[in-house]
């Protein structure tokens, strides 16, 4: 089941435009724009893009960017959200990343917010060889993910993941792991003002090393790990095992 094809809709939308709020894109755009030293003009696929909260955030820098995602929901949203920014400056379009896309010659391509492991593994590597396909020779790869090391810190110290949005809706995710498989199958749960519902999903975690072999497999060739979407290196220590991780790879 193509479970992906249907969660990504309106209550996402709520959910996560309040959860990343403008300061996080804010930065995150900023350790992008220095980490693949972009510069005004530079070619950026974000893909996926969600509701364009990184593509804005890239536009507004001077970066040329298009946005690709399978929702078209979150499409009408990152439409609705562009303000002033023209169509020669950010574009979207609405593609399934398994396959290739139209658009190349990209000097960047970004995969963020742990967007890989929806379906299979023969899946995940098709969106790779996309985003190796729309890059230049020399272009940049750069994807950020949850990875097994923090799911396994968290779960060992038993946290659990809760939010009272800003109208009182309280949201609660109840995430079971199968290690065997290595996928979380999760389920939301809401109830506020605006009513209640619920939603599952399941993604593969990865290790970071099982990653490097995909890109390596997509005709990429890995270059260094970063804390998230920042130039800061990788380093697993902690209680979050060095948390989100940033996977730099060039064609």
């Amino acid at each position: 089941m193509e479970w992906w094809k249907n969660f990504f809709d309106a209550e996402y939308f709520r959910f996560w435009s309040e959860l990343t709020p403008p300061s996080r894109s804010e930065q995150e755009a900023e350790g992008l724009w220095s980490l693949l030293k972009l510069e005004r003009g530079s070619r950026v696929l974000d893909a996926p893009c969600g509701f364009g909260r990184l593509s804005q955030e890239l536009a507004l820098r001077g970066a040329r960017v298009v946005g690709v995602d399978i929702s078209r929901e979150l499409l009408a949203e990152a439409e609705r959200r562009r303000g002033e920014i023209p169509n020669e400056q950010l574009r979207y379009c609405c593609d399934d990343l398994r396959y290739p896309i139209a658009e190349s010659g990209f000097d960047a391509a970004i995969n963020i917010f742990s967007s890989l492991g929806y379906g299979t593994e023969e899946d995940d590597l098709g969106i790779l060889t996309t985003l190796r396909a729309a890059v230049r020779e020399g272009g940049q790869v750069f994807i950020e993910t949850m990875h097994r090391d923090v799911v396994a810190a968290r779960r060992a110290r038993g946290i659990q993941v809760a939010q009272r949005l800003v109208d009182g809706t309280l949201w609660i995710e109840e995430p079971q792991f199968d290690p065997v498989a290595g996928r979380i199958r999760t389920t939301w749960y809401w109830s506020g003002p605006t009513g209640s519902g619920s939603k599952s999903g399941s993604i593969r975690v990865y290790t970071i090393t099982e990653l490097v072999k995909l890109l390596a497999a997509a005709g990429l060739t890995f270059r260094s790990a970063h804390q998230g979407c920042t130039a800061e290196p990788f380093r697993a220590e902690g209680p979050e095992m060095g948390g989100r991780v940033g996977l730099l790879a060039v064609r």
